[in-house]
């Protein structure tokens, strides 16, 4: 992260193409789909000035989330809110949930990542 944020701030706005249900169970790649609730989704797929799509879920690793979604389907976005202090360069990490990584593992079985 560029700029350090405080907990409970957010800096980055995270946004992208916005779909229905039906249009985004459609889509042959879900990998940067994200439900926002009220039959909304919104996909950064093709949308790499979109920095909310960079972030990972941090499984496996020390340390934990340190930020998370507010998503806001009325507005067609989720704003990326921090959990606590995060400093200037440190990774973000947020929890995909776990509906992601079930259909992650049914659409990559040979993943060694469960």
């Amino acid at each position: 992260m560029q700029d350090g944020v405080e907990a409970k701030q957010s800096n980055i706005p995270g946004a992208g193409v916005v779909y229905s249900n039906q249009e985004a169970w459609k889509l042959s790649d879900k990998s940067y789909l994200m439900k926002l609730g009220n039959g909304k989704y919104v996909d950064a797929l093709h949308s790499p000035e979109v920095l909310a799509r960079y972030i990972n879920d941090c499984r496996g690793r020390r340390g934990g989330f340190n930020v998370y979604f507010d998503k806001r389907p009325q507005d067609g976005k989720a704003q990326v809110v921090a959990l606590r202090d995060v400093q200037a360069g440190e990774e973000l990490y947020v929890d995909y949930g776990r509906m992601y990584w079930l259909a992650y593992n049914l659409m990559h079985p040979e993943s060694p990542v469960r």
